[in-house]
C-alpha cells in the first residue's frame, strides 16, 4: 500500500517541509530501494541505513516478485541534503511495506538520523523544524536528544524516540507526547559572567568607546599595538549588552541551530563570534550548496569580532560592507533567493603596522613607510566607514599594569548600557545605530548652534553623506547616555573625536 511521510531539510536558516512518498515500482529491482528527488549523497546513503534497520521489524514479509520500492522526495525542484531525512525515509519505507494508514502518517513531522541498528540519532534543525510544525499543525517526532532544543517553541506536540520501533509506535498512537516544560521562561534570565571589564588595566578612551558602542549599536575600530588590551577589550563586549529578549533570542536561536545543536543554558546572552583571519568570504556571509548562514549571521543580535582585521583576504573584508550597513544578507542560489538576518555589533583590531609599534615613538618600529602605507592600504575607504567609533590605544603603562585596584566592572556599565537603550526603544523603537538616515536629523533635534558645529565638521573633516550621518547617530548615543533630550555640541565634538583619533595615527591612509 502506498506510504506518505513528513519529513524536513534546511535551506538556508529555515525548514522546508519534504513529502516523502513511498510506492512499488517495476523500475526498481525487487526487494530494493531507490530514491528519487534530488538527493544528495548523505540522503541516498541514508537509504542504506534505512534498509538494513527496517528489514529486522519487516521480519519475513515477502516482496512481490519484480517489484521494488521507489521513494520520491517532494517539492523536486529544492535540493535535499542532510541525514535528517532518515527518520521520514524509514518511516514511509516501513509504513508502506506494512500498510499503515496514511490518516494516522499525515499528523506527524519526522526529523533525525538512523543508524544500522535503528537507534535514531540526534541532528541539526530541530528548533527550525518545531516552528515548521507549528506552522503547519503537525507532530514532531525527533530524536530525545533534540527534544530540549524543539521545547523551545510553543504549541506543537513533540514524541521523542530513540530507535525506530519507537517512532512506529509514535504512529500507532502507542507513545505518550513529550511533558517536557515548553517556551522560554524556564531559561537563563541573568548572567554568569566568566570575564569581567573590570580585568582591563588602563585604557580609559577604549572603554568609554566600548560603552559608546554597546549603547548605541555602533561598529567600533580598535588600533594599536600588540598586548594594548584590544582583543581583551572586545571580549568583554557582551558583558555589558542587555541581554536578548525573548524574540531577539529565537531569532538568533534559529540561525545557530541551522548548524548545530543549541546550547540552551546561554539561550538569552549575546553571541560572540570571533572567525580567523583565513577565513573565506563565504564563510564570513554564508553560502554554499546547500546554503548556510555565515559569521556575520551567527553573531546576529551579539558581536563580531575580527582580530587582526588587515590579515583577512580583502575579498572576504569587502563582501562584509553591504551586510554592516544593510543589517541582513541577500542571498540567490538556484533561483531562490533568501534573506538571512546579520545584525551584529561589528568590532574589529589591527595593529598600526605589520611589526604592530608604528606610532608608539619607542624606536621599536622598523617598517619603511612603504611597508606601513602597504599594510594599512589592505583596508579600503569604503570598509572603514562603516565603523562609527575609531580609536587608537596606546601600551598600557607600568603603574596601571602594577596597580591591584580593579577598575569599573561589567555590571555598573551594563546598568548605564541598559538606561540608554531604554531612552532610544522608547523613542524610536530601536538602537540608534539602526535608525533610517531619513530620520537621524529629526531624532537629534539640533539647535541653530549645533547645525552649524555639525555643518563644519562635516567640512573640515571631509565627511561623506554616509560619514556624516554616522556621526550624527553617535552624538545621539552620547545624548542618550547623558539623559539629554537634544544633542549638544560638546556631543558632536566627542563624537568627531572618535573619528580623529584613528586620523592622527592614519588609519586606512
Amino acid at each position: 500500500m502506498p506510504a506518505t511521510a513528513l519529513g524536513t531539510v534546511l535551506d538556508g536558516i529555515d525548514a522546508v517541509l519534504v513529502t516523502v512518498e513511498a510506492r512499488t515500482s517495476f523500475d526498481v529491482p525487487a526487494g530494493g530501494c531507490r530514491v528519487i528527488g534530488l538527493p544528495d549523497a548523505a540522503v541516498k546513503e541514508g537509504i542504506l541505513r534505512v534498509r538494513m534497520a527496517a528489514n529486522p521489524m519487516l521480519g519475513d514479509l515477502p516482496f512481490k516478485e519484480g517489484f521494488g520500492t521507489l521513494l520520491n522526495l517532494a517539492p523536486a525542484d529544492v535540493r535535499k541534503a542532510g541525514r535528517g531525512l532518515d527518520l521520514s525515509l524509514a518511516v514511509a519505507y516501513a509504513a508502506h511495506i506494512l500498510s499503515y494508514a496514511q490518516q494516522a502518517l499525515s499528523k506527524f513531522l519526522f526529523l533525525g538520523e538512523i543508524a544500522l541498528s535503528g537507534e535514531i540519532k540526534p541532528v541539526t534543525g530541530a528548533f527550525s523544524a518545531a516552528i515548521l510544525a507549528k506552522r503547519h499543525g503537525l507532530a514532531l517526532c525527533c530524536p530525545n536528544e533534540n527534544l530540549r532544543e524543539a521545547r523551545l517553541v510553543s504549541g506543537p506536540k513533540l514524541f521523542g524516540v530513540s530507535d525506530l520501533s519507537e517512532a512506529l509506535a509514535v504512529v500507532r498512537g502507542e507513545l505518550p507526547e513529550d511533558q517536557g516544560e515548553r517556551g522560554v521562561n524556564s531559561l537563563l534570565k541573568t548572567r554568569e559572567p566568566r570575564i569581567d571589564l573590570s580585568e582591563v588595566k588602563g585604557q580609559w578612551l577604549a572603554r568609554r568607546a566600548l560603552e559608546i558602542a554597546a549603547a548605541g549599536g555602533h561598529n567600533l575600530l580598535l588600533e594599536g599595538p600588540p598586548g594594548s588590551g584590544k582583543s581583551l577589550l572586545a571580549r568583554r563586549m557582551t558583558t555589558i549588552l542587555p541581554l536578548l529578549s525573548e524574540g531577539e533570542a529565537l531569532e538568533s536561536a534559529r540561525i545557530e541551530a541551522s548548524l548545530r545543536p543549541l546550547d540552551v543554558t546561554r539561550f538569552r546572552e549575546p553571541p560572540f563570534r570571533s572567525p580567523h583571519h583565513m577565513t573565506t568570504p563565504v564563510g564570513l556571509v554564508g553560502g554554499g550548496h546547500p546554503v548556510r548562514p555565515g559569521e556575520i549571521s551567527l553573531a546576529h543580535r551579539g558581536v563580531l569580532f575580527l582580530d587582526e582585521l588587515p590579515e583577512f583576504p580583502r575579498e572576504s573584508l569587502e563582501v562584509l560592507r553591504e551586510p554592516m550597513e544593510e543589517r541582513v544578507v541577500h542571498m540567490t542560489r538556484a533561483g531562490r533567493s533568501r534573506v538571512i538576518p546579520a545584525d551584529a555589533l561589528v568590532i574589529a583590531a589591527m595593529n598600526p603596522c605589520q611589526c604592530g609599534h608604528f606610532g608608539a615613538g619607542d624606536g621599536k618600529c622598523r617598517c619603511t613607510p612603504h611597508a606601513v602605507s602597504r599594510y594599512r592600504g589592505r583596508l579600503s575607504g569604503p570598509l572603514l566607514e562603516r565603523f562609527d567609533l575609531r580609536v587608537r590605544l596606546r601600551a598600557v603603562e607600568a603603574r596601571d599594569l602594577v596597580d591591584s585596584a580593579l577598575g569599573e566592572s561589567s555590571q555598573s556599565v551594563a546598568d548605564r548600557v541598559a538606561k540608554a537603550r531604554v531612552r532610544q526603544e522608547e523613542r524610536q523603537g530601536e538602537v540608534n545605530a539602526r535608525v533610517r538616515d531619513a530620520d537621524v536629523l529629526r531624532m537629534c533635534a539640533l539647535g541653530a548652534t549645533e547645525m552649524s558645529r555639525y555643518r563644519r565638521q562635516i567640512e573640515d573633516l571631509g565627511l561623506s553623506a554616509r560619514a556624516a550621518r554616522r556621526l550624527l547617530r553617535v552624538a545621539r548615543t552620547l545624548a542618550d547616555m547623558a539623559g539629554d533630550l537634544q544633542v549638544t555640541s560638546q556631543q558632536l565634538a566627542e563624537a568627531a573625536s572618535f573619528r580623529l583619533a584613528a586620523d592622527s595615527g592614519n588609519v586606512g591612509s
